[in-house]
């Protein structure tokens, strides 16, 4: 299996980018404990994907908690890949 064909199965980009943008918003904030936003991404995730493809199937759920929740990770990928030591 490519990891093309992963992405396209298992993650939604448009979910992702999003969750990836609330994530760095409540994480600008001061009220929002980070050790919430990861659960919190995997919640949005899960809403946000069937809004989008208008399908509430136990699938699409899946993909968007999946997606909400790898935008945690996408954001440490990048900050990592972009400190200096």
């Amino acid at each position: 299996m490519e990891i093309t064909e992963i992405i396209t199965q298992f993650l939604m980009p448009l979910v992702l980018a999003g969750c990836y943008a609330i994530g760095a918003a409540l994480k600008s904030t001061e009220h929002y404990p980070d050790k919430y936003i990861p659960a919190t991404m995997l919640l949005i995730g899960a809403v946000l994907a069937p809004l989008i493809t208008g399908n509430w199937s136990a699938e699409i759920i899946m993909i968007g908690a999946i997606s909400g929740w790898a935008s945690t990770g996408l954001n440490q990928t990048i900050k990592q890949l972009s400190s200096k030591e």
